[in-house]
């Protein structure tokens, strides 16, 4: 370690490697948020950054219920082939299903979507020479 750093401020060193993909993106982001150095724009998203970690319990619920239509579009498709036949309320009953799974994937991403960008809007962005 040099001597002088003993008298620094910020006196703790980290290295970090990246491929040519990777710094590419860091390039980009630093551009987005016009910082003038890497080390600038490092500390903001080390410090100030917020990990985001994606749980969407509802979408969870979604999945399982589009997994039963689904299992009940095929037991209909299934029955159709074998008797080679399917009557107008088999039909209906599986267009009303598709239908169902339209409007539940829908509601559900738009309400996702919109607590994400009220989330993003929220975010209070501060740079750390503000500290």
């Amino acid at each position: 370690m040099p001597q002088n750093m003993d008298r620094r401020k910020r006196n703790i060193r980290k290295e970090i490697y990246f491929t040519q993909k990777e710094y590419e993106q860091v390039q980009y982001a630093m551009d987005q948020m016009n910082a003038p150095t890497f080390q600038f724009y490092a500390k903001n998203q080390l410090v100030q950054g917020k990990l985001v970690q994606i749980n969407f319990p509802e979408l969870k619920n979604l999945r399982v219920a589009v997994n039963r239509i689904g299992g009940n579009i095929n037991q209909i498709a299934k029955h159709a082939n074998e008797n080679q036949t399917i009557t107008p309320e088999e039909l209906a009953q599986v267009l009303d299903l598709l239908s169902e799974i339209r409007e539940m994937v829908a509601v559900k991403l738009s309400n996702a979507e919109r607590k994400s960008l009220r989330e993003r809007k929220d975010k209070e962005i501060r740079t750390y020479d503000e500290w």
